[in-house]
């Protein structure tokens, strides 16, 4: 008979052995939190007087490894020790006051229907069939990027508007997060051979030097790899890759991390491409990272940006 303990059971008892971890005024909680395109995930956060922001633990992986045989003490423990390693650094120390945060503040592309029931709590700005959203960046070091969503409570505090975080947010982001244009190919051969999780130095900006048509297609990304579609929102973007390529563009929505860009020559069915992103987004993209359905079309003589219908 399976002795183990379901779901509900075991985020009670997991709850009561990270407890055991701190002090009696420290409180354990469990919340619904929204992620991208609507994924709902419960997360256990450990609230210690003091302290301003907390990491988010989510439940159902660690249910995952508990199932695979993971001791729930052993999980705790592990909890814990995560959880103050990352109090000893800035997270633990760090403040939302809007001095310490304007730097900071950035913005994601991510779906608009995908996420109606998020863009209830936040603010955003439509852009096509998408949404730009905005974080405030906690930490960055080897293990990955920390960052707090910018709530609509979150801004009014701030007394900001939303126009006003767009703009402090496209100006942080750009330079936080680099744009980078080049082949697809390129990339991925330079990933490979990379150890690091970075994104190579050596693909840096738009490099006139990697653009070859025969080498399509190119990827439009981050330095970090990471939410860098929001790379097509950078000022003068778009434009400085028209005019290396001289011609007019297909943008196709590889997933909020990256876009795809084909050169314009001719010979591209806008509804074959647009049938190859739904594909690719059903049986390739994890369905918290799709962006969208949609093919773009980015015009150089008029420099817009529009839906292919």
């Amino acid at each position: 008979m399976d002795s183990r303990y379901t779901y509900q059971e075991f985020k009670h008892l997991l709850a009561e052995e990270v407890k055991k971890n701190f002090n009696n005024n420290t409180d354990i909680k469990v919340h619904t939190i929204i992620k991208n395109n609507s994924l709902e995930l419960e997360g256990m956060i450990i609230v210690e007087e003091g302290r301003n922001v907390s990491p988010n633990f989510y439940l159902q992986f660690y249910y995952e490894d508990y199932l695979k045989g993971t001791d729930i003490g052993d999980i705790a423990k592990g909890m814990a020790e995560k959880y103050h390693k990352m109090q000893n650094n800035e997270f633990g120390s760090f403040s939302m006051d809007i001095s310490n945060c304007i730097d900071k503040i950035v913005c994601r592309l991510v779906s608009y229907e995908r996420n109606s029931r998020l863009l209830e709590e936040i603010p955003y700005i439509p852009f096509l069939d998408m949404a730009i959203i905005f974080y405030c960046l906690v930490t960055e070091n080897e293990n990955g990027i920390g960052s707090v969503r910018i709530s609509n409570s979150i801004m009014e505090n701030w007394c900001m508007t939303v126009k006003t975080l767009y703009t402090v947010a496209i100006h942080n982001t750009e330079r936080l997060f680099p744009k980078i244009f080049c082949p697809l190919k390129l990339m991925l051969e330079s990933i490979l051979n990379s150890e690091g999780k970075d994104v190579p130095e050596v693909i840096g900006g738009i490099e006139t030097s990697y653009y070859n048509e025969a080498e399509a297609p190119f990827i439009l990304t981050n330095n970090k790899g990471i939410n860098g579609s929001a790379a097509i929102l950078y000022p003068e973007c778009l434009k400085d890759i028209g005019k290396i390529t001289e011609t007019g563009m297909y943008i196709i929505p590889s997933s909020i991390h990256e876009l795809l860009i084909i050169p314009d020559d001719g010979q591209m069915s806008p509804d074959g491409l647009k049938e190859m992103v739904k594909e690719v987004n059903t049986s390739c993209v994890a369905p918290d990272e799709v962006l969208s359905d949609m093919v773009y079309y980015y015009s150089v003589e008029k420099n817009i940006i529009e839906i292919c219908n």
